[in-house]
């Protein structure tokens, strides 16, 4: 049986244009430019890498146009790539060969890189997450984009101690949650007359001033708190009669941490669910890297 032979096929231009586009680096796998395979494949992981570094050390690096304009990035980026691959394939000599068995060949690297994405958004050591409520209102708002210390993929972040904004997770839900850590094991709390009591002491507070609320005709009033190990945060407080205002004392259990919004009449916190389990808790939020409001851009929170 003679086997099936395949004439030389043209590379087509504009097909390695919506290829590299697209799914970058199979345009230039098809027009046969193999190091230019290699080098997008090392070149977008290490930059993934180094961008996402340089906005951490520098806010709001990547986001300095916002999201829209990292998405008006990403397009020029990927604009940038097809055309460079449609050069190539326009100057490319013909290519014979099985078409199935050069699919797979082309698709290999996409797949590479598809993989290595996948794993470094899940165990990169800085992940980015973006707020979606108020109930950390005025530290975090709604589209407030903010770096933290802790990969997606684990939790039981071993660096935390009171005072820190934590990424966290509840029994319930798939979804994140942000929340203050305010107590941690041993430690008992307590809410009264809307104040935060801790080992039988009320937190020092000292009222700002009165704030609108961007989901109420409301007006709060916020206030700085000092735990007492030193660490200072701002809250939002609408009164005392509250649902969660008034918490009888709980201590919590080792390994645990209380957690609290900073905007205490809009949060379903620790006084609602309980003391978190360690093992819940996933990262600690190092800077806000995008917010409407730029003077609070590279603050931690």
């Amino acid at each position: 049986m003679s086997e099936t032979t395949y004439p030389p096929r043209p590379r087509r231009w504009w097909i390695a244009l919506i290829l590299n586009a697209l799914f970058p680096p199979v345009g230039y796998a098809y027009a046969g430019a193999w190091r230019m395979v290699a080098a997008t494949v090392v070149a977008t992981l290490a930059g993934a890498v180094a961008v996402n570094e340089w906005t951490l050390a520098s806010p709001p690096g990547a986001y300095a146009y916002g999201t829209n304009g990292l998405m008006a990035g990403a397009a020029l980026l990927a604009a940038a790539f097809g055309l460079h691959a449609a050069w190539l394939a326009w100057r490319a000599p013909p290519r014979g060969g099985r078409p199935s068995k050069l699919a797979l060949l082309y698709i290999a690297p996409w797949a590479l890189l598809f993989v290595a994405n996948l794993l470094y958004s899940a165990y990169g050591p800085h992940p980015v997450y973006t707020m979606t409520a108020g109930a950390m209102e005025p530290t975090l708002r709604a589209e407030d984009i903010v770096m933290v210390d802790g990969a997606r993929a684990r939790c039981g972040h071993p660096g935390v101690k009171p005072g820190d904004v934590v990424v966290f997770r509840k029994a319930d839900s798939a979804a994140p949650f942000v929340h203050r850590v305010v107590a941690g094991p041993g430690q008992r709390v307590a809410m009264a007359d809307g104040l935060l009591v801790i080992d039988g002491k009320p937190v020092a507070r000292r009222a700002l001033g009165s704030v609108a609320l961007s989901d109420s005709p409301v007006r709060a009033t916020e206030v700085e708190e000092t735990l007492s190990n030193g660490v200072r945060y701002r809250i939002l407080d609408i009164g005392t009669d509250g649902p969660l205002d008034n918490v009888p004392e709980k201590t919590v259990p080792a390994g645990s941490w209380y957690l609290m919004g900073d905007n205490r009449d809009n949060a379903e916190d620790s006084r609602a669910i309980g003391p978190i389990p360690g093992a819940d808790v996933c990262a600690v939020a190092l800077k806000i890297v995008y917010a409407k409001d730029q003077s609070r851009v590279g603050r931690r929170p």
